[in-house]
């Protein structure tokens, strides 16, 4: 079994990719667009990825020299699947298969990529890792009420200290950012307990265990059309993993706010300061 994640825009021939992958016993994560693909890559840590090359927001030639380019997922064994072969894409992919052909084909290469001596993406964790799941499902006990106040205390500190409209630390679940304490959120994410990871960049974050930051979300392929956005009006953005005495990723320590370019170099080194810290009382809950 391995993990795939596929990029295919044409609805019906995501659906019988899917399909015909999973009956050979792959688990397939399947995205629309090549944005969604590059998200899906960070948090899934796939064993192969394959491409359409016409998708909006991105080419599949586009994600794959970005996936190629960085050391994270450089080794990820790639297959282009696509009714056009752009130039440049043999000198990327492992693999170009051309559109109409039997997936039967398509399952028989994607075997033989994977049989290959390419090293994989090691990076971070996947989400669904049973073992960094159950590190954060040790901390969903209830806080001890002078621990949840002195969190409130510290992260109300630190969105004051990086000039942040809110600040928020919050678990990282396979599917959802569960809020452990956090100041100026929206009341809808408040009222929930948490946001699902694909309105924010956290799932990212905790699979590339990596901080992120940016100066405008706006600009970013990935990021620019999610709810963080588009809802919330966020476009400065700075956070960092937070890790469980094992060196786990279970939480997140971030900070946001709807101008660009309010955060720094300067405003991570603030959150790595403090992400042991809050982590300690956290840790408590176990």
């Amino acid at each position: 079994m391995a993990v795939i994640v596929a990029a295919e825009d044409d609805v019906d021939v995501a659906d019988l990719l899917t399909t015909t992958l999973s009956r050979a016993g792959h688990v397939v994560h399947m995205a629309g667009n090549g944005p969604r693909a590059l998200q899906m890559v960070a948090e899934c840590h796939p064993d192969l990825v394959i491409l359409d090359h016409g998708m909006p927001g991105m080419t599949g030639l586009d994600v794959a020299r970005r996936l190629r380019a960085d050391d994270a997922t450089s080794g990820v064994p790639m297959m282009m699947l696509s009714a056009i072969t752009p130039d440049g894409a043999r000198e990327v992919f492992d693999q170009v298969l051309h559109k109409p052909m039997p997936f039967r084909q398509v399952v028989d290469v994607a075997r033989d990529l994977l049989d290959t001596s390419r090293p994989r993406l090691t990076t971070g964790r996947a989400l669904t890792d049973p073992e960094r799941l159950a590190a954060v499902s040790r901390l969903l006990a209830e806080p001890d009420p002078v621990d949840e106040l002195s969190l409130a205390l510290e992260i109300a500190n630190i969105a004051e200290a990086t000039r942040a409209q809110a600040a928020v630390v919050g678990l990282v679940l396979d599917k959802a950012l569960q809020t452990i304490t956090s100041v100026g959120l929206p009341d809808l994410v408040v009222e929930a307990g948490g946001a699902p990871l694909d309105w924010t960049p956290c799932g990212v974050l905790a699979g590339t265990d990596r901080p992120m930051l940016f100066d405008d979300l706006i600009t970013d392929p990935i990021f620019r059309d999610i709810p963080m956005v588009t809802f919330s009006g966020v476009r400065s953005y700075a956070a960092v993993p937070m890790h469980s005495p094992e060196g786990l990723v279970v939480a997140v320590l971030g900070v946001m706010a709807p101008e660009p370019g309010r955060f720094g170099g300067g405003t991570l080194d603030l959150l790595r300061a403090a992400a042991p810290r809050l982590m300690k009382l956290i840790d408590r809950r176990r």
